[in-house]
């Protein structure tokens, strides 16, 4: 199957799985007239569930992802969706709205097997497209989403309730179109081909990680007798073996990754920009809410979709761009960062709602540009099929430090700030995110001049293998 036809399946389920009418008024649902909760229940209560259940469920996800070869986990996303969606619609305690974000927490983290499903059907040749492809599905469903319920709430068709019929119809398409999708053969790790697990003893036998299963192929003597000694070991060491010998090649994977200084520095970024933009995302209704003067219409529908206009273009433009990123890598990250870092201020300090609207618009189309670039390098830089363990291993850290960075500003936590107090903490973040990687930019820069390095902003030509 050719890699266009299983882009297009895989964005037609992103599609779905983002077509929910009430996310841009979800603050406006608990607090209003259907659940009666007081925003401090709501952002203290209820929403930490969502950001604890995406971290504890992500190491489980982790694993299955590669033990399930990615399309049941995709399609556990649907369900856990879809499941999030109809404790909303009839649940009615607090208790109620917590058991829904424990599903909206696996929810979010079941979409690593979409994010790197088609990393295992395509060539690397395809990757920073595809990868621009799937993120445009994404954003075209919630725009469409954002359209859909602004225009339902302005000319009062819906009320917010009903718009989360409207949620729980695009998920339940998403979860059975997901059953269309071609299934992955073999994975990385527990289904792992023979000639896979030769190269693996290979790589064992000279103490090296840096030999390709190529190379054990090309000795067709050596080959067939390593083949045959895995076969024998396969049917003595029982699952505990197995299981033990997943956790070597995991290891093996992980000092792999990480001792590559740009797989590195695109995995630090990723990890610490994910952090602040998941908990500025989180918890932005609430500082609209606090910008509003009574009688304001609410007009977050719009907002997003705007939003999600900018970043469709930003990514598709960015999926296009053919720069050096291993030259200008840190440049970029540094002044988008800092710029993001700006813009929540400004965000945290104005009364005017259109202000913390544009605020929040440039904050995320800025990071969506990013992070297609970042995952599509970090593909690029790992030397076997490893993307969804190295992408969850990303996630999970992101995850950990937002989870600490909530534990200590939201809520009856360590700090306990305001909503205005938490964005001045999330735009000194990300300056100080934006100051660490100018100043990694910086020594670059100098260390290559006094090598007298030319610098090669363009994309020198690259020629990868297609593995299929």
């Amino acid at each position: 199957m050719s890699y266009t036809r299983i882009s297009l399946l895989l964005c037609v389920f992103g599609f779905f799985k983002e077509f929910r009418p009430s996310d841009p008024f979800s603050v406006e649902y608990f607090t209003g007239q259907w659940m009666n909760f007081t925003k401090e229940q709501v952002y203290q209560e209820i929403f930490p569930v969502g950001t604890y259940s995406y971290l504890t469920t992500s190491f489980a996800v982790l694993l299955l992802t590669d033990y399930l070869r990615y399309k049941p986990v995709i399609i556990l996303c649907g369900i856990a969706g879809s499941s999030s969606a109809i404790i909303t619609i009839w649940g009615r305690t607090i208790q109620d709205m917590k058991f829904h974000e424990v599903f909206f927490g696996l929810f979010q983290s079941t979409e690593i097997a979409y994010l790197t499903y088609i990393y295992t059907k395509i060539s690397k040749l395809h990757y920073q497209k595809v990868t621009s492809h799937t993120r445009i599905a994404l954003s075209l469903g919630r725009f469409t989403a954002s359209v859909v319920a602004q225009l339902i709430v302005s000319f009062n068709l819906l009320d917010y309730h009903q718009l989360l019929y409207l949620t729980l119809a695009g998920l339940v398409l998403a979860t059975i179109w997901a059953f269309f999708l071609p299934p992955v053969s073999q994975s990385i790790y527990f289904h792992r081909s023979k000639t896979s697990e030769c190269a693996e003893e290979c790589l064992q036998s000279q103490q090296t990680i840096q030999i390709k299963a190529e190379r054990c192929i090309d000795e067709s003597s050596q080959t067939q007798l390593k083949i045959q000694t895995v076969k024998e070991s396969d049917a003595n060491r029982g699952t505990f073996g197995k299981i033990k010998n997943v956790y070597r090649s995991m290891w093996r994977d992980f000092l792999l990754a990480y001792s590559n200084p740009d797989q590195l520095k695109w995995s630090v970024w990723w990890a610490f920009a994910t952090c602040g933009y998941f908990q500025v995302c989180n918890y932005i209704q609430f500082l609209w809410k606090n910008s509003m003067e009574e009688s304001d219409n609410v007009y977050n529908g719009l907002a997003e979709a705007v939003l999600t206009v900018i970043v469709a273009l930003s990514m598709f433009g960015i999926g296009k761009l053919n720069l050096n990123w291993s030259v200008v890598g840190e440049a970029v990250l540094s002044v988008f960062a800092l710029i993001q870092g700006a813009a929540l201020i400004v965000a945290s300090q104005t009364q005017n709602i259109w202000c913390s609207y544009i605020s929040y618009i440039t904050f995320v189309a800025l990071y969506q540009a990013m992070i297609t670039v970042v995952s599509s390098e970090v593909a690029k830089n790992l030397s076997d099929e490893s993307y969804g363990f190295i992408f969850g291993i990303n996630m999970l850290v992101a995850l950990l430090l937002q989870s600490l960075l909530a534990f200590a500003v939201t809520g009856n936590c360590v700090f306990a700030l305001s909503i205005r107090l938490q964005y001045v903490v999330y735009g000194g973040y990300f300056m100080i995110l934006g100051t660490v990687f100018m100043a990694m930019a910086i020594r670059i820069m100098v260390q290559q001049s006094k090598h007298g390095i030319h610098f090669k902003l363009w994309q020198p030509s690259f020629v990868a293998v297609d593995r299929n």
